[in-house]
């Protein structure tokens, strides 16, 4: 998917579905506020950034790389910075709506992002013909 966008847009994109992949996570959280003994969740997306940080090697002579991403991968784990009540539920509303909307935020950044590639690709055509 690299074309004229390089790598951008395949990034973007893998951003993108993880926000998506939160927004679940998050809101099954809050469905289950009243659930007595339900553990809040979050979404990880560590072992994804790691293996974008590896270094790539171009000579024989450079370290090898533990090895090239092969997709885009997100753990499910337990929320650390829940509360336990009463009931044994974990679930803070107030932590979730905040989770919630700093993942919708994120997830629009990112649709502007991609909006203004192909907003920039688009004035490269008109500007030719």
């Amino acid at each position: 998917m690299a074309g004229i966008f390089g790598k951008t847009l395949a990034d973007l994109t893998s951003v993108m579905n993880y926000r998506l992949f939160r927004q679940g996570i998050i809101s099954s959280n809050i469905a289950n506020i009243d659930t007595p003994g339900y553990k809040a969740r979050d979404a990880s997306f560590d072992e994804e950034l790691t293996s974008r940080l590896q270094l790539a090697t171009t000579r024989p002579n450079h370290l090898r790389s533990p090895g090239e991403p092969s997709g885009v991968s997100f753990r499910v784990k337990p929320d650390p910075f829940s509360r336990i009540g009463n009931d044994s539920n974990t679930v803070d509303l107030d932590r979730e709506m905040m989770k919630l909307t700093q993942n919708q935020i994120l997830y629009e950044a990112s649709s502007q992002m991609i909006q203004s590639k192909i907003e920039g690709i688009k004035n490269a055509i008109r500007s030719i013909g």
